[in-house]
């Protein structure tokens, strides 16, 4: 089991297999600091190969779920994060270093799930599109803002797209619209709205317990050639699918699953599938 890493702006909450995160930096709004970085980056390396977990939850804190760019911080040092070499542009690294961090997340093995309750604008925006689910609680507020600022939506643009197709992030990101829980619901940005906490509750329980008759190497095997289907070569492909099916087959999962089949009984690892957080 992973020792969790010592985070600055970001509480971990263990429950099982269930890994919540919460960001709690009032200060800021809970915005894309380097601080918060730095622990998503933390958070991400330790749990990468801990298969005793299987589910990332991450939400905000203090009615926010995400605010996007410390625009507060930056405007006073250039960028919001300490100067890389001097033959780099600062404001060049740190988004750069955003979008090494947006690839991690989406590429992450465990099952990711956005709880957003309240404003995720910008960057925020762009980290609930890369989870696996995104609920809209009742004060979700979603917008790509970076236009309204003279500024671009980069780096999260692959991840908007891959969520809303592009159309709909076209419009979104062009506008600046900001959308409620039920719009993003509308749209496909979000997975499930709630209209309070018990909702929140309750659609997270249905997950856990959906996620929990899931093998977690399996899933994981999963997500990867998910991602990589579309952009891979289809020879290559193929011959990745085979190797990864074959080592399912032939692992522990495998042939705890087939064997439970057999014997109609549920796999080993479906023995916590239920579970919620409190």
């Amino acid at each position: 089991m992973t020792t969790l890493p010592a985070t600055t702006v970001i509480r971990l909450e263990r429950e099982d297999w269930r890994l919540f995160a919460t960001i709690d930096d009032p200060a800021t709004r809970n915005a894309m600091t380097a601080e918060l970085t730095a622990d998503l980056f933390a958070i991400l390396a330790a749990t990468r190969e801990d298969r005793s977990l299987r589910a990332l939850i991450l939400s905000g804190s203090n009615g926010v779920f995400c605010a996007g760019a410390d625009l507060r911080r930056a405007r006073g040092t250039g960028v919001a994060i300490a100067d890389p070499p001097d033959t780099i542009d600062p404001i060049y690294a740190a988004n750069r270093r955003g979008g090494e961090l947006f690839a991690a997340l989406d590429a992450h093995p465990l099952v990711t799930i956005a709880v957003v309750d309240g404003p995720a604008f910008g960057g925020g925006f762009g980290l609930a599109c890369c989870a696996d689910f995104i609920i809209a609680g009742p004060n979700a507020r979603f917008a790509l803002s970076e236009t309204g600022l003279g500024l671009a939506p980069a780096q999260i643009a692959p991840y908007v797209v891959g969520r809303l197709g592009l159309r709909s992030a076209r419009q979104l990101a062009l506008t600046g619209r900001r959308l409620d829980g039920a719009e993003a619901l509308a749209l496909g940005l979000a997975d499930q709205a709630a209209a309070d906490e018990a909702e929140i509750s309750a659609h997270l329980a249905r997950l856990f317990a959906e996620i929990g008759r899931c093998a977690p190497g399996a899933n994981a095997v999963t997500k990867h050639l998910l991602q990589t289907a579309s952009v891979t070569e289809p020879e290559r492909y193929r011959d990745m699918a085979a190797q990864a099916f074959r080592d399912c087959w032939r692992g522990p999962e495998g042939r705890e699953g087939v064997r439970a089949f057999a014997e109609k009984r549920p796999p080993a690892w479906a023995g916590s599938s239920h579970g919620q957080r409190g």
